[in-house]
This record gives structure tokens, C-alpha cells and sequence, in this order.
């Protein structure tokens, strides 16, 4: 292999349009390896073009809640709603999960199987809409992430109805973030009502000053 070949050279050559942090490679929708796989015709069709900033808020959250939900190999994340998978490569690389990502934009799938590869770990992917999530592909599902997904007021009963599914099959925690879109707030407020659940601000300074609202729920003890 040539170094013009070595995909990893190709990343370090981008370093301008990469991210570090968190013990993980992302990288900007400027870089030569994410324009390539735009110009082979993987264009995302449902918000999927880039890495949300919510994503790094529910890392952190992760993080906190590594001990207390002994997160690790014996754990199934399902991070939904993926787009290019900064979360599910996060959940599989630095804690140790096993992860499936989804998304109702089969397009999205290059770009998280692009990051899987260069942060050399792996996930498993299925294209469903958030109302196809059965309970048999719940069943046994530990967490639940997603981050940046509830943009649209129609989302607001799918996901809810879907939180509902989950909680009723033991998932024991589901985390959803979002800079502060209405339809969340809805969301977050049905939750409240029904749900263990609770609504959180978090700040980061890194990769860049970000903040936003996580709507945790907790399952059945």
C-alpha cells in the first residue's frame, strides 16, 4: 500500500477538517474522505450531513453514568436516529458497548462505517424509522441514545410512543439531547408526566463552547 492509499494518511492530511476529542476521530463535512463518499451519491436525505453537536453533550453524560449503569462488552446501546455515528463509535470504542446504530437514511452508513474504520472499532447498523423499532429489536436493549432528533412536531408521539415501548421491555435508560427545539420540549414534557424522567442543561467547552437540554428516562429497577 502506497501512502497516497493509506486511508489513515488521507485523515492525518485533513487535519483541518478533523476533530479530536473524547478519545475519538470525527471529521468535518469538508474533509476529502467525507466529500468523496458525497461525490459517489451517499447523500443523506433526513438531516444526516454532518456531526451534531448534541452528540458530545450525551458523551459527557455517558461518561458520568458509566459506573452506575456498569457500562461495558455487557451492554447493548442502541444509539437511534445515528446519522454519521459519533455516539455509537464513542459507545463502542471508549466504553467498551455493543452498539447498533440506526437510522431511517440508509446514505447515512457510509459516513458512520468511514468513522468506525478510522477509530479502528465497530458497530452494527439497521435502517428503521424510529416506529419500526419493535419490541422484539428492544428486547434486549440496555440504553437508549439519540441526540438532535426530535426536529420535527410529528416526531414528538413517534418518539414517545417509542420511549414507551422501550420502558415497557426494560430498557434501563434512554438519553435525548437538543439544543431547545420546541418539539423536544413537548417530548420532554409528556416524559415528566408519565415517565421517570427529567429534564438537564449541559455545557461543554470542547471540542468548541456547546450546550444543550438532555431528556434522561429512566427505566424499571
Amino acid at each position: 500500500m502506497t501512502l497516497s492509499d493509506n486511508p489513515i494518511a488521507k485523515i492525518r492530511r485533513g487535519e483541518s477538517h478533523t476533530i479530536h476529542t473524547r478519545g475519538i476521530t470525527l471529521l468535518r463535512s469538508g474533509h476529502r474522505e467525507v466529500r468523496r463518499l458525497k461525490r459517489a451519491n451517499h447523500v443523506p436525505s433526513i438531516h444526516g450531513n454532518k456531526v451534531w453537536n448534541s452528540s458530545f453533550l450525551i458523551m459527557d453524560q455517558l461518561t458520568r453514568d458509566r459506573r452506575a449503569l456498569s457500562l461495558g462488552p455487557d451492554t447493548h446501546l442502541m444509539d437511534i436516529g445515528c446519522g454519521w455515528g459519533p455516539l455509537s463509535i464513542f459507545a463502542a470504542k471508549r466504553l467498551g458497548c455493543r452498539v447498533t446504530a440506526v437510522d431511517a437514511d440508509e446514505d447515512v452508513f457510509p459516513y458512520l462505517e468511514l468513522h468506525a474504520a478510522i477509530n479502528k472499532t465497530s458497530v452494527t447498523t439497521l435502517q428503521k424509522r424510529f416506529e419500526n423499532l419493535t419490541k422484539a429489536l428492544l428486547a434486549d436493549v440496555d440504553v437508549i441514545t439519540g441526540a438532535d432528533i426530535c426536529f420535527w412536531d410529528e416526531l414528538t408521539p413517534v418518539l414517545f410512543n417509542l420511549i414507551r415501548r422501550a420502558l415497557n421491555q426494560r430498557v434501563r435508560r434512554i438519553i435525548i439531547a437538543d439544543p431547545g427545539r420546541s418539539p423536544f420540549y413537548e417530548l420532554a414534557q409528556r416524559c415528566e408526566e408519565k415517565f421517570d424522567a427529567r429534564l438537564v442543561e449541559r455545557r461543554t467547552q470542547t471540542p468548541r463552547e456547546l450546550s444543550a437540554d438532555l431528556l434522561i428516562i429512566d427505566g424499571p429497577r
